[in-house]
């Protein structure tokens, strides 16, 4: 058996330190190193590449401090598998339709997903012209908020204007920009118990204090964001009502209309992410009091993670604040992917694809749910399975 030894391209400039690391990462992320490979001896990559050993050593040290790679005496430098870059392209890597991937939350395109994509692009009067591949325009900017009005009037029953629409090229970078335009450092913030990731690593980029709302099945009671609030001093809080990550739940029309109610007696500021609120039933939190709420939602895990195109819906004048710096904001999203989204809406292309989404959540769960001897929502994209409960012998 012959075994193919990775070497890095070095058809470019000469190859320091930081970019034979980098070009190690770069490898793992796409599958040309996997777990447990072995990296060629330093003397013969030294003379592959035309670079002094001492370069390589410093390099393989380097890349053994990020996690990348580990050494040992007589085995030579292997790729370690809890690096970032290998538990990324562990990640991405599940392409057998056979497998359910736990490990990340992301759209699957499927041959359904693929081919109303196609019909997307076909539908697209602008795909063909100059505009698509430029930066966007003022004109595709106001059609993409007025589709974006659209699609929240028919599928999340919430009605908000056009001039209440502030395209983002992302959900995650709109929760980024509201902390970062709106808050300063040290400020509370208050959460859920358990809160998504991403609320946790956007309000850390920031310097922000988080502090929890006690809650029950449904996630934050009005009287945890009372006695929160008044033990904090917070003025905003962050919640994600529909199809909550990580615990799954979504809250029933009562509680949204209660927590709604607590939030407009508090004067506080509602932000509330949405992203995967289109397979859910009950109205966002927002449309109750939109004066009182930013709902942060986008389209990527119901037609195209590639076309990032997401949006904030706001009646508070804070928006104006948000919207001030255009640079920040709309010019961030590609041509292209508004284009793609507008021309999904105004087809009733979108629709498909949520309905077909949600069917194969409800697969998907049903099998989990016969494999492993559980009893998940069948309509949740996000679990919580106690510890313990799972025994996968045999």
């Amino acid at each position: 058996m012959t075994y193919n030894m990775w070497y890095p391209d070095n058809t470019g400039a000469r190859m320091g330190v930081n970019e034979l690391v980098f070009a190690i990462e770069e490898a793992i992320t796409r599958h040309e190193l996997k777990v447990g490979d072995r990296l060629p001896p330093q003397r013969i990559l030294a003379y592959k590449l035309g670079v002094n050993p001492t370069t390589v050593s410093r390099a393989y040290q380097r890349a053994a401090q990020k996690g990348l790679v580990g050494g040992q005496i007589g085995r030579g430098t292997y790729v370690l598998g809890n690096s970032n870059a290998a538990m990324f392209a562990q990640a991405i890597g599940v392409s057998d339709a056979l497998k359910i991937n736990l490990s990340i939350n992301k759209l699957r395109c499927d041959e359904v997903i693929l081919k109303l994509n196609k019909q997307i692009e076909a539908a697209n009067t602008l795909a063909n012209t100059p505009q698509y591949y430029e930066y966007i325009s003022n004109d595709l900017v106001l059609r993409f908020q007025r589709a974006v009005s659209q699609w929240l009037d028919t599928c999340r029953q919430v009605s908000f204007n056009e001039n209440q629409i502030l395209a983002l090229p992302s959900c995650q970078y709109g929760l980024q920009m509201i902390f970062t335009r709106l808050l300063n450092a040290g400020d509370a913030i208050l959460v859920d118990e358990f809160t998504a990731p991403g609320i946790i690593t956007a309000a850390k980029q920031r310097g922000l204090r988080l502090f929890t709302c006690k809650g029950d099945e449904q996630g934050i009671t009005p009287e945890g964001l009372a006695s929160a609030a008044k033990q904090t001093g917070a003025r905003m809080l962050v919640t994600i009502p529909s199809h909550h990550s990580p615990l799954g739940f979504s809250q029933s029309e009562a509680r949204r209309r209660a927590l709604a109610d607590e939030v407009r007696r508090l004067d506080l500021l509602l932000v509330e992410e949405d992203i995967y609120g289109m397979f859910d039933t009950p109205a966002p939190v927002s449309g109750y009091i939109p004066e009182h709420s930013l709902l942060v939602s986008g389209f990527s895990k119901c037609l195209s993670g590639g076309h990032r195109a997401s949006f904030i819906a706001s009646a508070n004048p804070v928006l104006h604040k948000l919207r001030e710096n255009i640079v920040e904001t709309a010019w961030l999203v590609s041509a292209s992917a508004a284009s793609h989204i507008i021309t999904a809406i105004e087809h009733g292309l979108i629709d498909k694809a949520i309905q077909h989404c949600l069917a194969e959540m409800k697969r998907r769960n049903a099998l989990l749910n016969k494999r492993l001897g559980l009893q998940l929502p069948l309509t949740s994209p996000h679990h919580w399975i106690a510890s313990g409960v799972l025994d996968i012998r045999g």
